[in-house]
């Protein structure tokens, strides 16, 4: 129990004044402190029939996704069930514009604390913490809004909408694959919205505009961002904290389990934009994942990032946060199938309180190494790269965590002063285990710092110098930080993941038959939302395809891009809109090359030789074919028989060609770049009045 629980405690009641002298004296006092019980009220003797009893459990069995032989055992708890594979991820965080920029700040060591940007209040002078610019810009032409339409969305809403719609492309579900995620009343674009966003965080210095905030019947972010992106699944605003992300992901892998949405979309974004939601090394950030069952990820041939195989959370209630952790840690494992050992056996019905709850490890990394736990991701973790980062904490700790399953690399962190090669855990028969992580939030207690100070001088002072009337305020400082986050009371909300890199799949080989420029041409096309978006896209595309690095293949095809692959994930993977297009090449370099011209010289009769484009925005409408079911099976017999020039003319007319193509399987597809943003500043939105809530 530390000082801030005793006083907290001794404020409430629940604590006499000699106990809290005793305790913040590290002296175990002769009587218990006593626990104060809440009156009960009686029931009327009608009401009091006993319950009929409960059935007996079903004998445990084995977790999918557990290896035999390597702690594996049966899984108890809400986080207990199939694995889930991460198939979309993408984020912003203070000085990362993408995951790549934040995997190379993690490998370097760097700081990423800066100075407050220019144009922002702050409380105090000079002071530093992790900050992400450009955040009053927005582009709502990307999500077909009007200014009016995007003013009703706050920056925290923008912010999270442009993220979403970068995890989905990144993931292949921004097109034609999103139709066909369906439910299982086959309802399609099944995607469940799971949010967590901080404190609205402030309307912008310097704008003049002070917001009120919205009705309290204006649906919450999750229910905006649903309804923006055309998503049918469940829609869950979450905050808990520091925890917001990852709780609100433990949220969405029981959909997922329960068959409520065939894929989840998590994201969260936390602003420090007013000066009341601003101390030194206060955070910001950004960022989205796209989950699904990992067998259905396999069966479909999606590129799985790693492996959510359980979570575990829960309160301490008035308990000391110390303990709880390991707690935490024990039931994740025990939902992932996974038991260190020395932990025990596991029994349905053990213990007074019913079901065994899983090992209890009082000390998180005991016997971790043995099930292939070498890595805890947390709060302590991310510090230095997004600071006190409140509702994205979770999201950063998940996104460090899933890279260094990537890479095979243990990253520098509190712990371990330089990146290092992970080498995998082995059984003692030399069987290899899979690399795994724990991700949790608030994480397990920094060790005990031996030039701190471990209580007053006298104890007795810390009491009387605050009445119990005053004893709260005094807790809430006893850390040093004040607490202006509207978290108060929920911090100590604890979430554990275990995370597991992917599981291999074959590689693809290299396709062998006629050499380059004699094999069949492929018909690429790309569209967005304005001409701007669409030359800047090719040129973004083109000068991926140049580098000679596709991304690696989605179901484990070559690192070099495939022009098969790359045509089908356009096709497929990317939402069709009305600035449009068509190129019929043979070879890669001759797509770059007609990419790159086009982004320099765009617009009807100046591209390139053999790339055509059309600006459909202005036109009445979709063409009076679209939709039919004979214009379906017309437009299936073109790809058919490789008329190429016939779906040209078709989808420059406005004709979504790519409908009638099946989503899977087909080629080794590629994670190509993300469609270019072309964001501009906008005022803030409703609800950013600039206090906390």
């Amino acid at each position: 129990m530390d000082t801030r629980e005793i006083l907290t405690r001794f404020k409430g009641g629940t604590l006499r004044r000699e106990h809290a002298v005793a305790l913040l004296a590290g002296i175990s006092p002769a009587v218990a402190p006593p626990v104060v019980a809440l009156p009960v009220t009686a029931l009327p003797a009608a009401d009091r029939a006993p319950l009929p009893a409960p059935a007996p459990a079903p004998a445990p069995g084995p977790v999918p996704g557990a290896d035999a032989g390597d702690g594996a055992g049966a899984a108890t708890g809400a986080g207990a069930g199939m694995p889930c594979a991460v198939v979309g991820i993408q984020g912003r965080f203070p000085q990362a514009g993408d995951l790549e920029a934040f995997w190379r700040n993690g490998l370097q060591g760097r700081i990423a604390e800066a100075a407050l940007p220019g144009g922002r209040r702050s409380a105090c002078a000079g002071w530093r913490g992790h900050f992400l610019d450009g955040v009053e810009e927005f582009d709502p032409d990307l999500f077909g809004l009007g200014a009016r339409e995007a003013a009703g969305l706050d920056l925290r809403e923008r912010l999270l909408a442009q993220s979403a719609w970068q995890t989905l492309e990144s993931a292949g579900y921004a097109g034609a694959r999103l139709e066909r995620l369906t439910a299982s009343d086959g309802t399609a674009r099944s995607v469940g919205v799971y949010a967590a966003l901080g404190p609205a965080g402030g309307a912008l210095p310097g704008t003049g505009h002070r917001h009120t905030a919205p009705p309290a019947s204006r649906p919450g972010p999750a229910a905006r961002l649903s309804r923006l992106l055309d998503l049918r699944g469940p829609s869950l605003s979450v905050d808990s904290g520091d925890s917001s992300f990852l709780t609100a992901l433990h949220l969405a892998l029981g959909g997922l389990r329960a068959g409520e949405c065939a894929a989840a979309l998590v994201g969260a974004v936390e602003l420090r934009l007013h000066p009341e939601c601003q101390r030194p090394g206060a955070g910001e950030g950004v960022a989205a994942v796209l989950l699904k069952p990992l067998a259905a990820a396999r069966a479909d041939g999606d590129r799985v990032h790693a492996v959510i195989r359980s979570s575990a959370v829960g309160h301490p209630g008035r308990a000391a946060l110390g303990p709880q952790h390991g707690r935490l840690v024990g039931r994740a494992l025990a939902a992932a199938g996974l038991r260190p050992p020395g932990t025990g056996p596991q029994h349905p019905d053990a213990g007074p309180q019913g079901p065994d709850p899983g090992p209890q490890l009082e000390a998180p990394d005991a016997g971790l190494e043995a099930v292939g736990v070498a890595l805890e991701e947390s709060s302590r973790t991310v510090a230095a790269l997004v600071g006190d980062a409140g509702a994205v904490t979770g999201a950063a700790a998940l996104v460090r965590a899933v890279g260094q399953l990537r890479h095979a690399v243990l990253l520098a962190g509190p712990d371990r002063p330089a990146p290092a090669a992970w080498e995998p855990a082995r059984r003692d028969d030399g069987t290899v285990l899979p690399r795994r992580a724990l991700v949790s939030v608030p994480g397990p207690a920094a060790p005990a710092d031996p030039t701190d100070a471990a209580a007053p001088a006298d104890p007795t002072d810390a009491v009387d110098a605050v009445g119990p009337a005053d004893a709260g305020d005094a807790a809430d400082g006893a850390d040093g930080v004040e607490d202006t986050d509207g978290t108060d009371g929920v911090e100590g909300v604890g979430v554990v993941l275990v995370v597991e890199e992917a599981p291999a799949v074959p590689r693809v080989p290299a396709r062998t038959g006629p050499p380059p420029g004699t094999r069949p041409a492929e018909l690429v096309l790309l569209s967005a939302a304005t001409p701007a978006h669409l030359a800047a896209t090719a040129g973004r595309l083109a000068a991926r395809l140049s580098d000679g690095d596709g991304g690696g293949g989605r179901d484990g095809g070559p690192a070099a891009p495939d022009l098969a692959a790359v045509a089908h994930e356009l096709r497929l993977g990317r939402a069709v809109l009305r600035c449009r297009l068509a190129v019929t090449v043979r070879t890669v370099a001759e797509l770059a090359d007609a990419l790159a011209g086009f982004a320099a010289h765009p617009g009807p009769g100046r591209s390139p030789a053999g790339v055509r484009s059309a600006d459909l925005r202005t036109a009445a409408g979709p063409p009076l074919i679209e939709g039919l079911e004979e214009t379906r099976a017309y437009v299936a017999a073109l790809w058919q028989g490789g008329r190429l020039e016939q779906l040209t003319r078709l989808w420059l007319a406005g004709v979504d060609v790519c409908a009638v193509l099946p989503a899977h399987p087909g080629p080794a597809a590629v994670e190509l770049p993300a469609t270019v943003l072309r964001p501009r500043p906008l005022e803030p939105g409703p609800g950013t009045d600039g206090a906390p809530q």
